[in-house]
């Protein structure tokens, strides 16, 4: 019989998306100018450790050497209590459900920025998620658009796995795991992994989840300075990634603490920028800077200074990292 997977091990909540996800900035080498066709420079070593997947619509798609081990990993965990069939289920789940997911994620971001008037170079995918690297010259309003897309194809991919459900379970959908059930569990855990996904990435405003890309992207459209909301997006959060953290230790879950510590890691990246009053090297901020540095003075800095500059301006990961 079926053992239901422990806890949910499934690491809906390290899949996320978030959002942009763009490489640290580092001063002297990152180009707030550039292309985002050409965005190669941006990628920090460590990132760079990919094989190619093949294309979709054109996007390369591209998987972190990670992503592999982590699935043997979940693999290997699974078989280890004696069971095949819960072995076989935590395979599938993080293997090609979750890469399917997390890939149609991120193609949201991508046909979002193609909406825009942006580019595309390609999707990675790695063991915290995805991203999608784009660029687009358009203003806040277009961050916004583009950094929800990523979210709301889970709603779709969601109703997907219902009417496969229904059609495996005699029209009847339950999310109750079952005995001898193999089939119609798997879509139930694929619409728990689809619903914790759009939860999380959209209503947890931490940066650089897709979350925090939204509650940037509302702050400078309230007409809040570009530093002031750099300064309220760190410490925010900075926050989330201290509770995200102590939920982990909580609940024993090791994803949990990593997407925890890459949150405030990024948010401490920005944080230092900011106080270099540099936020022109960052690929979030710098298309809303004037000349070179942040805006410290306060309102209204929700449109790009030019389309050289906005075209850098998000040269990141949508949906997943940075």
């Amino acid at each position: 019989p079926l053992r239901p997977p422990r806890a949910r091990a499934t690491r809906p909540e390290g899949s996320m998306s978030s959002h942009y996800a763009p490489p640290a900035p580092r001063a002297g080498t990152y180009d707030s100018s550039q292309n985002p066709g050409n965005a190669q420079s941006t990628a920090t070593p460590f990132m760079e450790r990919t094989f190619p997947c093949g294309s979709l619509f054109g996007i390369p798609i591209k998987i972190h050497v990670l992503f592999p081990i982590y699935m043997l990993i979940t693999a290997l965990y699974g078989f280890s209590g004696g069971d095949p069939e819960y072995g076989a289920m935590q395979l599938l789940l993080n293997g090609p459900v979750l890469f399917g997911t997390v890939l149609v994620h991120e193609l949201g971001h991508c046909f979002a920025t193609w909406h825009v008037g942006g580019q595309v170079r390609q999707i990675l995918l790695w063991p915290l998620g995805g991203l999608a690297y784009v660029g687009h010259d358009g203003d806040a309003s277009d961050d916004l658009k583009v950094s929800i897309a990523g979210p709301l194809t889970h709603i779709p991919q969601s109703l997907v796995w219902v009417v496969l459900l229904a059609a495996s379970n005699n029209g009847q959908v339950s999310l109750t795991l079952e005995r001898d059930a193999f089939f119609a569990n798997l879509c139930r855990e694929a619409i728990v992994i689809n619903v914790a996904l759009f939860a999380f990435n959209l209503l947890v405003p931490a940066y650089p989840l897709d979350g925090g890309r939204i509650f940037c992207a509302s702050l400078l459209l309230c007409g809040v300075g570009v530093s002031t909301a750099a300064t309220v997006t760190v410490y925010v959060s900075a926050v989330l990634a201290l509770l995200i953290i102590a939920l982990g230790v909580y609940l024993y879950n090791v994803m949990s603490i990593f997407v925890g510590a890459w949150v405030g890691a990024k948010a401490y990246e920005l944080y230092k920028v900011n106080q270099q009053g540099r936020l022109d090297l960052h690929p979030v901020f710098n298309k809303y800077c004037d000349g070179g540095g942040s805006n410290p003075g306060g309102g209204g800095g929700a449109q790009p200074r030019s389309a050289d500059a906005g075209a850098g301006g998000i040269a990141g990961a949508l949906g997943g990292s940075g």
